[in-house]
């Protein structure tokens, strides 16, 4: 992951969260949105790092004859992933969200070691 980056997005996502006025016009969107834009990319190296992290374990449990597919694990995960959600997304959507995130990460693993 590109550290500076990462630091440059948590800097802007630690500034003062935007106010909603009593009386907002369209116009107080914008730091909504802005901010927004600012998780997205976070999220999105967050999410490419984990894959990067997905990989290398692919790699170890390739040199040992392992499944790509652990089921105990990704359950484990879902756990952890549900455990700490402070909402409001439901746990329900935790759960349809990483259970995405690891069905695209496990495809890349397949991906990347039926090449070899």
């Amino acid at each position: 992951m590109e550290k500076s980056q990462f630091d440059d997005l948590s800097r802007q996502l630690r500034s003062p969260v935007p106010k909603v006025p009593q009386d907002p016009d369209v116009g107080d969107m914008d730091p909504w949105r802005d901010r927004i834009d600012a998780i997205d990319r976070m999220v999105i190296l967050l999410l490419n790092e984990r894959a990067v992290c997905a990989t290398h374990i692919g790699t170890i449990k390739k040199h040992h004859g392992l499944s790509v597919y652990t089921p105990a694990r990704e359950d484990e995960v879902l756990r952890n992933v549900m455990a700490s959600n402070p909402g409001p997304l439901t746990d329900q959507a935790v759960r349809r969200l990483y259970e995405r995130i690891i069905d695209e990460t496990r495809s890349l693993e397949r991906h990347l070691y039926a090449d070899e």
